[in-house]
């Protein structure tokens, strides 16, 4: 079973509308993904499943919160668990584990109040990146090297791919 969203050209749905929605209508689990030529792709579902995304994630941050507010030694637990869903988190320092789980429940918990799951994007790319600093022991070392007070200047966030 495939649950990749079916696809479609943004030109069809402009041009067939109805076929276009009836897909949609058939893949409605799985949603529509709209190709452009001229811009990012699209994608489409229906108000009924983006709620219920919406929902799912303010449930399970719930849960987090409060097995986090209820179990002193829940924050330990997960941040032993949190490699399963993020691997790359191997190659952070435990504090530096522990300190994304809490940004991570905390956003998320946040961005449920917002109907919106699009704020913890940029807080997952951003501890990649940390993590990807300290798994190049050179790039680690070259990042923590005094610059002469040479400042070069605001850096850019990174990019949530």
């Amino acid at each position: 079973m495939t649950t990749t969203p079916a696809e479609a050209n943004f030109s069809e749905l402009i041009q067939k509308p109805k076929d276009t929605v009836a897909r949609l209508q058939d893949n409605a689990r799985k949603g529509l993904t709209l190709h452009r030529r001229d811009g990012e792709d699209l994608y489409l579902t229906t108000a009924e499943r983006a709620a219920a995304v919406t929902e799912v994630v303010g449930s399970h941050t719930k849960i987090f919160v409060a097995l986090m507010k209820t179990d002193p030694h829940a924050v330990e637990t997960l941040t032993k668990v949190f490699p399963e869903a993020f691997p790359w988190v191997r190659w952070l320092p435990d504090d530096a584990v522990r300190e994304f789980l809490v940004e991570y429940v905390e956003t998320a918990r946040a961005a449920s109040e917002l109907g919106s799951v699009a704020p913890l994007a940029p807080v997952i790319a951003s501890w990649k990146a940390t993590a990807e600093v300290y798994s190049d022991p050179e790039l680690y070392k070259k990042l923590r090297t005094p610059t002469d007070g040479e400042d070069f200047g605001e850096a850019e966030p990174p990019s949530v791919e």
